[in-house]
């Protein structure tokens, strides 16, 4: 497989008369009906010795559109850009949204860059897309252009969870009700947060469970309510289990939400500067506030305890 290239200019793909299998949506998420459609576009490029090309945008397209209701973000560009090359797709064509880019219709992105820029000889949609102006182009105003314009259109059919729908919406609502392992079974990969490893107030290292302060990459991220969870860390080529905390610290007045992982049965702990992802597995329970140090020292040891359990590990 080879890598994925990332490109934000579509005069700058250089497929020099090459075919295209493109697919277009905003992709939050990466979830198992984005995979589903992602390969497809794989295995048709494969089939017609061209290029599988997916198109996104960058803001997300709601944050142009209706900004009071701009969702957090599930996946960075960074993060997007990773999962989608792993599906074997060649290409992830980036688009700047704006409002003017808003305003143009269906017709003018179909024929100036899907067919002019990338020479798209069919394209792949999930069963509920639409884009343009006003979202004019749905499935059938497109299987009408591709009977006008020469492409094909293959309409790739709902991937069911629970008897409805995946989607990112689905996904977001897991994850703020702190079901972190059923937005799992819907995305096919443990939700995960990534960034930085950056100063706390050494409060953990007091009560002889020292962690490791996250930065998320992205403020836009995602990140699930307070509380405990059972979390995988990967850093510095390591990988170890965790006990997440999010949460403002109230048995100490409060404060700035952090985001905090003890990493268990590990001698090594991820260095300040470095990359940390943590890899969320499941809620232990949520925020509480203690008395004194030594109520939550005891509480902290029986998290970990719940989440040696969990995650299969020895006491």
């Amino acid at each position: 497989m080879s890598a994925l290239r990332v490109i934000r200019d579509p005069d700058e793909v250089g497929y020099e008369g090459k075919a295209s299998v493109v697919t277009i949506g905003a992709f939050d998420g990466i979830h198992r009906g984005h995979v589903k459609i992602l390969k497809e576009v794989a295995l048709l490029a494969r089939g017609i010795e061209g290029v599988g090309v997916a198109v996104t945008f960058d803001p997300h397209p709601i944050s142009v559109l209706r900004p009071e209701e701009t969702p957090c973000l599930l996946t960075s560009p960074e993060e997007k850009a990773a999962l989608v090359g792993e599906t074997g797709v060649d290409d992830l064509l980036l688009v700047d949204f704006t409002p003017a880019l808003a305003s143009r219709s269906a017709d003018w992105f179909l024929e100036e860059v899907l067919l002019g820029k990338l020479g798209m000889r069919r394209l792949v949609i999930g069963y509920d897309f639409r884009f343009g102006k006003s979202r004019e182009g749905d499935a059938a105003y497109l299987e009408r252009a591709g009977e006008r314009l020469g492409f094909g259109v293959d309409i790739v059919p709902p991937l069911l969870f629970r008897e409805h729908p995946i989607s990112s919406t689905r996904v977001r609502t897991a994850l703020a009700r702190g079901e972190v392992d059923v937005a799992a079974e819907m995305l096919g990969r443990p939700y995960s947060m990534s960034g930085l490893v950056v100063r706390g107030e050494g409060r953990g290292q007091s009560l002889e469970f020292p962690t490791a302060n996250l930065l998320p990459d992205s403020p836009r991220k995602m990140v699930p309510p307070d509380g405990v969870y059972a979390v995988v860390a990967a850093y510095g080529g390591m990988r170890g289990t965790g006990a997440l905390y999010i949460g403002s610290k109230p048995t100490y007045g409060g404060g700035p939400r952090s985001i905090e992982v003890y990493i268990i049965d590990k001698a090594e702990a991820p260095e300040y500067g470095g990359a940390l992802t943590i890899e969320c597995v499941k809620r232990v329970r949520g925020e509480m506030t203690f008395e004194s140090d030594a109520a939550l020292k005891a509480q902290i040891a029986e998290d970990v305890g719940k989440i040696r359990v969990i995650m299969g590990i020895s006491p």
